[in-house]
């Protein structure tokens, strides 16, 4: 990180701000910068994806897939887009009382659903373009493999699995938010996110891609029900985890309260 990047204390002083500055931004804006983070994530995906196909199993290539999967989360924090998990440290300032709940809950909304239709439009621009077809196919054969995984899960497993995958992405998010460098924002970011997606956790948004993707290839494999089963309690879970590294970092730097 560069000479300017924040210090423990004050950067847990400005998450805050820096949370906060999300939701000024009009509802038009915010749409547009939701969708192109869905985009991003969607890149990732593909990264992802492309990275799995043909890899014999193991941790290696697990491994190799998160790193690929990070360029997502580096698009987004060096071009400032709009990121649902992200965003859920909006909490921050809701409990500081700066933003009200209403607020905070139609910031979630709005960026979720533009995440969602970004990282569709990808996913099929994915399929279209004929690119799952790559690798003699190895492509096509790890998007459904992921999806027959995510879809396998139950309850309990999304939510805990989205509470630890979102706990990581927000690590990513405030040490990156930290680092006024391009270079300190990528390399705050790499570390969490690869281990999130090499162990497998659920990131509803880095969803919204994985699973249409799977979708498109076989409808009958990847139905609609489980498919909005997956988003809903991944989300819940993100929730969860990026509440708690957001309130947990602000008490215990004693900046919870203004």
């Amino acid at each position: 990180m560069g000479q300017d990047d924040a210090t423990a204390d004050t950067l847990a002083d400005s998450v805050d701000d820096a949370m906060l500055a999300k939701t000024r931004p009009p509802v038009g804006a915010m749409l547009l910068l939701g969708m192109a983070a869905g985009a991003q994530i969607g890149f990732g995906a593909i990264g992802y994806l492309v990275a799995q196909a043909g890899m014999a199993p193991g941790g290696a290539t697990q491994l190799l897939s998160g790193v690929a999967f990070s360029v997502g989360l580096m698009l987004v924090m060096v071009t400032g887009t709009q990121l649902f998990t992200g965003n859920t440290m909006l909490v921050l300032p809701t409990v500081q009382n700066r933003l009200s709940v209403g607020e905070t809950l139609r910031d979630w909304t709005v960026v979720w659903v533009a995440n969602l239709i970004g990282g569709i439009v990808i996913a099929a621009l994915f399929v279209a373009s004929g690119a799952t077809d790559a690798i003699d196919g190895s492509v096509a054969a790890a998007a459904l493999k992921t999806g027959d995984t995510k879809l396998g899960k139950d309850w309990i497993e999304l939510l805990a699995s989205g509470v630890l995958a979102n706990m990581l992405v927000c690590l990513a998010v405030w040490m990156a938010t930290g680092s006024k460098t391009v270079a300190g924002k990528i390399a705050s970011v790499i570390g969490p996110v690869a281990l999130f997606v090499a162990a497998g956790f659920e990131h509803s948004v880095a969803n919204m891609t994985l699973l249409p993707v799977a979708w498109a290839l076989d409808p009958a494999a990847v139905p609609v029900g489980p498919l909005l089963g997956n988003l809903l309690l991944a989300t819940a879970g993100n929730i969860v985890g990026g509440s708690l590294v957001a309130i947990t970092l602000a008490a215990g730097h004693r900046t919870l309260t203004t």
